[in-house]
């Protein structure tokens, strides 16, 4: 019996944790950056590694921006001389960047490196993009995202939307930016909050690059690491829903659990190195005091829930109608938050019935295999960043299907 307790302790607990996120939502003032100029002049950085498949639609949809980029300030960092990575690099007249320190893994060490020989060059720019090399831009991007830096936030990221969505498993990993930004993200703008960054398509106001000399963030979720960061030392972010990029989704489970794990070991890794920093902030009344409680409650809720209904299902697996009737009211639950999200991303993913029905069967699904990512990523000590392969597709198709 008291295992049921504790399981409806943990369900009370987590709804009530989700009313001191929405309670304190409102609570945020940020200050806009005054540095920026008319014409900034922008650098995009691509970490490359192995990428020669699927970064030359990107390097098309960069030179095809409506707002135009030279060639020259797009650097591609690759990891060897013989990566064929570098020939696409040479085609399309734009720079690359051949890593040294290859015992430094991760993604932020790569974007280290390269911005810490910028610096040796003296070499500066208003604006950073960090793209991936399987993303694809919509031609107006560049433009929309410039209109937050006049607007003066010094970090903005854009809408992640899908490439690889003829199949309801890429689908069923992607509405989980989707959710981020439509949800999360779009309402944390309205209210000074602060964003959730999701390893590409932002940009960092070169003011910050310049005062670092680096880039700071190194974990296996640098993406995260960074937006605690930006939370912490209040720095305004923004979601801009109208600059488009395409980005790809694993193909299949084991990929996904492999990239999955990876997230939630880096994403607890930095949230308890920042909860001491939080509670520091918190007794100063910060200006932000919303986005900081929204940052140090994170993912709480949702664990507690997910351990109450844990419970409650392990309490009940000798009665099989109870057990049954738990696993149906969950299932039903997450079908009714993949309707809603579904409904929210209708006009960009457009997807015919078939597909439609297949993903809301599925993605309950996909959601409840987060318990098999969460418990590789404890027992597996030494997971480390893993490259995901990547596949091939055309810029043509994505432009004529979508921009």
């Amino acid at each position: 019996m008291i295992v049921v307790y504790i399981a409806y302790a943990l369900l009370f607990v987590g709804f009530l944790l989700l009313f001191r996120v929405q309670l304190s939502a409102n609570k945020n003032k940020i200050h806009l950056e005054t540095k920026r100029v008319k014409n900034p002049k922008i650098a995009i950085l691509i970490p490359a590694r192995d990428e020669s498949k699927v970064i030359e639609p990107l390097l098309k949809s960069i030179l095809d921006q409506s707002i135009s980029i030279p060639p020259e300030h797009v650097y591609i960092i690759v990891e060897k001389e013989t990566d064929p990575t570098i020939a696409i690099a040479k085609k399309y007249h734009m720079q690359y960047f051949i890593r040294q320190k290859l015992d430094l893994k991760t993604k932020g060490y790569a974007l280290q490196e390269l911005i810490e020989d910028l610096e040796k060059k003296k070499e500066y720019y208003d604006l950073y993009f960090i793209l991936d090399a399987d993303n694809i831009l919509d031609k107006d991007f560049i433009r929309y995202m410039l209109e937050d830096y006049q607007a003066g936030y010094a970090i903005s990221t854009g809408y992640r939307a899908l490439k690889n969505r003829n199949h309801y498993f890429p689908i069923s990993a992607g509405l989980t930016f989707y959710f981020i930004n439509e949800i999360r993200n779009r309402n944390a703008s309205k209210k000074n909050g602060s964003m959730l960054l999701s390893g590409t398509g932002y940009y960092i106001h070169g003011e910050y690059i310049k005062k670092w000399q680096t880039f700071p963030f190194h974990s296996l979720t640098e993406d995260y690491e960074s937006s605690l960061y930006y939370a912490l030392n209040n720095i305004s972010t923004h979601y801009q829903p109208q600059a488009i990029f395409y980005d790809e989704q694993p193909e299949n489970y084991r990929k996904s659990i492999v990239q999955r794990s990876r997230w939630i070991k880096g994403y607890f890794q930095n949230y308890l190195a920042y909860q001491k920093l939080f509670k520091e902030k918190l007794r100063k009344h910060p200006e932000n005091k919303g986005a900081i409680i929204g940052m140090r409650i994170g993912v709480l809720p949702a664990l507690c829930i997910v351990l109450g209904l844990l419970l409650l299902l392990g309490v009940n697996i000798t009665n099989a109608h109870s057990f049954f009737v738990l696993i149906a009211f969950i299932y039903l639950v997450l079908v009714i938050v993949t309707a809603y999200i579904l409904a929210l991303v209708s006009k960009s993913l457009q997807l015919n019935k078939k597909l439609y029905l297949q993903v809301l069967f599925y993605h309950p699904i996909f959601l409840i295999s987060y318990v098999h990512a969460f418990l590789r990523a404890i027992i597996k000590h030494n997971l480390n960043w893993e490259v995901i392969k990547h596949e091939t597709t055309e810029y043509e198709e994505i432009s004529k299907e979508n921009l």
